[in-house]
């Protein structure tokens, strides 16, 4: 059995072909491309263009040439909401507006006075914000442009256009659309919710067929996977969210199971037994059955410590940053007060509908930049860990937290030690793609009788 899983990532695409090996699968060979996002109107505008995606996997399909004559499953991953406005054929109306957004304020408000907290939570497990919410970003391009809105068939998130351009249909998966204010996340019965959907004059027409996460819309369509290069039109597996995808990679799926995911932005990720819906953080459903995830995020980590960098460490590159400045500052106030803290709203909050700033407080004249950035770490820290401490009122926390990504090093799992929570920390390598893979992988055993 051989895959290819992708990954449309907020900031790149990943492509892996991988061959099944020992009741999993192995990656063979890999591609990555970077693309821009669009970060305007003081920031609180944040979207990209839906062609980069096409173009990124065109260049990845290249890239991996022979390989893909092989392959017998696509499988996807994504960013999520990556929200879409798409007419009949899948062509992109508007830009993809991503989870960093902050334009939909007003009409996250208006969700929650037509709807009401308490039944927002009770059937969709989310509280609505700007960004992480289909249905505020929906109705911000109804307001905004009646015009694209009318003409708009479908409303759905980076796979569901993926899948679309793949395979000619439209679907998307329940860990995708947890998040969109409009499924019923809390049954997770692959069904929209239409008393919601109609408050706000929405046909449940312009929404995706909700299918698991390991189910197929289709197949590749023919002149595509001519197109690309590959022998046969292999089934797209719709996958699901990214960072639900990452922790399924590592086999999170018991209760109080956590991984912690450094990129661009934090997430932590806790497995729950049933929906435990809160204000202070997103659950998603899991892509394993009977199971929920939590997914707390900071919006900007790795992208705290880049800003901080360039801004107070110019003269520093980035291997003498991250290799020496940093775990110096860490290790030199790991143990010492520090009257120095660090607010770290630095791109806003997904779990509040004012638009939160990061601040500084307590520097005197004596406040060094190391002291600084060991603040921002900690501060970092402490905002993870109240999320922790809530769960464990519902879900006892195992002792051992998966830690994984890019911005990460040994000064910062240490930082994690002292100010998130004092436990065991493994790294492991995760990865969406891989994720996707064995989605894509269990799609097939289940299509041939349990053979590979």
């Amino acid at each position: 059995m051989r895959i290819l899983g992708v990954d449309t990532g907020t900031t790149s695409m990943k492509m892996g072909v991988f061959d099944e090996k020992d009741d999993s699968v192995v990656l063979v060979r890999q591609f990555s491309q970077e693309y821009p996002i669009n970060t305007y109107n003081d920031a609180l505008f944040s979207d990209i263009e839906p062609g980069k995606w096409q173009q990124a996997f065109i260049a990845g399909c290249k890239a991996l040439g022979e390989l893909l004559a092989t392959v017998d499953v696509v499988a996807l991953s994504g960013t999520t909401p990556g929200f879409t406005a798409m007419d009949k054929e899948g062509r992109p109306l508007y830009p993809a507006i991503l989870m960093l957004d902050q334009r939909s304020r007003q009409q996250a408000r208006h969700i929650i006075d037509v709807v009401g907290m308490n039944r927002l939570l009770a059937e969709t497990a989310n509280m609505p914000v700007a960004g992480g919410c289909s249905l505020a970003s929906l109705l911000w391009i109804k307001d905004n442009h009646p015009e694209i809105y009318r003409k708009t068939a479908v409303f759905g998130h980076s796979n569901t256009f993926m899948g679309k351009w793949l395979t000619g249909a439209f679907a998307i998966d329940p860990s995708s659309a947890s998040l969109t204010a409009l499924y019923n996340t809390v049954q997770n019965d692959l069904t929209w919710n239409g008393e919601i959907a109609g408050a706000f004059g929405i046909s449940l027409e312009r929404l995706p067929q909700v299918i698991p996460a390991y189910e197929s819309p289709g197949h590749l369509r023919p002149e595509l996977a001519s197109e690309l290069g590959l022998r046969r039109e292999p089934p797209v597996v719709i996958g699901g969210n990214d960072a639900v995808l990452a922790a399924y990679s590592l086999g999170i799926e018991a209760p109080g199971e956590t991984v912690n995911v450094n990129g661009t932005c934090e997430i932590m990720l806790v497995c729950l037994p049933k929906c435990y819906p809160s204000r202070n953080y997103n659950i998603r459903c899991h892509v394993v059955p009977g199971r929920w995830m939590t997914l707390y995020v900071m919006n900007a980590l790795g992208l705290a410590y880049e800003w901080f960098r360039k801004l107070f460490c110019s003269e520093l590159s980035p291997a003498a940053y991250y290799g020496e400045f940093m775990p110096k500052s860490i290790d030199k106030w790991l143990d010492r007060e520090s009257g120095v803290t660090y607010v770290p709203f630095l791109m806003g909050s997904r779990y509040s509908q004012e638009p939160l700033r990061a601040e500084f407080l307590g520097m005197t004249q004596e406040t060094s930049r190391e002291e600084m950035l060991a603040a921002l770490v900690r501060g970092l820290c402490l905002y993870q860990s109240e999320h922790l401490r809530e769960i464990a009122l519902q879900v006892p926390i195992k002792e051992e937290i998966r830690v994984t990504g890019g911005a990460l090093n040994p000064s910062l799992i240490r930082a994690k030690a002292k100010w998130m929570r004092p436990c065991r920390y493994v790294f492991e390598e995760q990865s969406s793609m891989k994720g996707a893979a064995l989605l894509g992988r269990k799609y097939w055993i289940e299509r041939n009788g349990g053979s590979a």
